[in-house]
């Protein structure tokens, strides 16, 4: 999956959710995965679509994202909510 792909999923949920409930948590950065994640499969042949984002493959990854979004045409305040603005104040508003 390329990071274009991935915007493209993140400009649907924009389209049907609206740019408040949107956002990119730490599942999506594999070295945060496989900290907190069990081995799903034992088999080294198994591949898991989790992973499958070559050029995401860590936290450096992710200003192709910021970038991939700017060309989209996402303002600055909608790029902060995306990638944690919203994450923070729906932590905030539930747990204080």
């Amino acid at each position: 999956m390329s990071v274009d792909r991935v915007v493209d999923h993140i400009e649907h949920i924009v389209s049907v959710a609206g740019i408040d409930h949107v956002g990119l948590g730490s599942d999506f950065v594999r070295e945060v995965m496989v900290d907190v994640t069990p081995p799903c499969c034992e088999s080294p042949d198994d591949e898991d679509p989790l992973f499958d984002f070559p050029e995401l493959a860590g936290p450096a990854g992710m200003p192709l994202v910021t970038d991939a979004l700017v060309r989209r045409g996402r303002t600055e305040a909608e790029i902060l909510k995306i990638l944690g603005g919203n994450a923070r104040r729906l932590m905030s508003a539930h747990m204080g």
